[in-house]
């Protein structure tokens, strides 16, 4: 008769059971049932199993929750809010003047400031030097020619290149306009001979046909004094002109251009107009203003 000790049957197995639970800790639950001998699977890992036949008993397969984070905000709040105080109210009434003059708030609808973006030569008549110093004046002259005045310094923008457009409120408002014109322009030709001759005008385009010389004007050299808007060679001049055009004097749609010509023995490869010295400036004649629209105090 064989005699078995209890307690070393029980601690054997206790130390059976412990080991295994150490290779299960180890391991992972599936370390017998991912084995292939145990339990066969294909070469995806997925467990095979055959009808009618004997089957593995231990088929572990754990399954675990992922839950996305489109699925968690749509149950947990995760805005920050601030802590809200009570407000208070002060039922205080605010005095509204609604006889505030909006129209100090407007655009000027007269005021504009151009100059030509680039230097020019001035634009040749077909009269001859002989024609002038025979008593023909520039009065009598039509091919003033329109000068590229295109750059808007500041104001209201051309309508049509180099020109002012009488505007629809412009004409309605009854204003009177002041034109304030500063042409600087030089003569630098070779020969010392023929002086430089030029005259300019103010041009008005309307329905009723082109005024070339709606307004002219000119520079006459000490030099030459007797030939109208002459000037010497090397010589610069600054022709500076401030005059009114009534209301009545334009219509609406017209337009208004800065016009210029020289003549045959005044070369115009060497009459130039400066643009950086030059400037057209349109204002209310009403007001008394300074070269940029601003008032001037008495």
């Amino acid at each position: 008769m064989v005699n078995i000790n209890s307690n070393t049957l029980l601690n054997s197995l206790t130390n059976s059971l412990s080991d295994l639970q150490v290779k299960y800790q180890n391991q992972g639950i599936t370390y017998v049932s991912n084995n292939v001998n145990v339990v066969p699977r294909d070469e995806n890992g997925v467990i095979v199993l055959q009808q009618n036949s004997n089957n593995p008993l231990l088929i572990i397969e754990p399954i675990t929750r992922k839950i996305i984070n489109a699925s968690a905000l749509r149950v947990l709040d995760t805005q920050f809010n601030y802590y809200k105080f009570p407000i208070r109210v002060d039922e205080e009434l605010t005095n509204l003047d609604l006889d505030l003059d909006l129209n100090l708030q407007s655009q000027d609808i007269v005021f504009a400031r151009y100059r030509p973006s680039a230097d020019q030569r001035i634009p040749q008549e077909s009269f001859s030097v002989d024609e002038i110093r025979s008593g023909i004046t520039n009065k009598t002259f039509n091919d003033y020619s329109g000068i590229e005045f295109g750059e808007v310094l500041d104001g209201i923008s051309q309508r049509f290149p180099n020109s002012y457009t009488i505007s629809k409120e412009l004409k309605n408002s009854g204003v009177d306009l002041r034109f304030r014109i500063k042409l600087q322009h030089r003569y630098d030709a070779p020969d010392a001979s023929n002086a430089g001759v030029a005259f300019f005008s103010i041009i008005r385009a309307s329905e009723q046909g082109l005024n070339r010389t709606f307004r002219t004007f000119e520079n006459t050299s000490a030099v030459y004094p007797t030939i109208p808007g002459s000037i010497n060679q090397y010589e610069v001049q600054n022709l500076e002109i401030d005059i009114v055009i009534l209301n009545s004097e334009f219509e609406i749609g017209d337009q208004f251009n800065i016009g210029a010509t020289s003549f045959p023995g005044s070369d115009t490869r060497y009459h130039t107009i400066n643009a950086l010295q030059s400037y057209w400036v349109i204002t209310d004649a009403s007001k008394n203003v300074d070269l940029w629209n601003q008032e001037i105090n008495a």
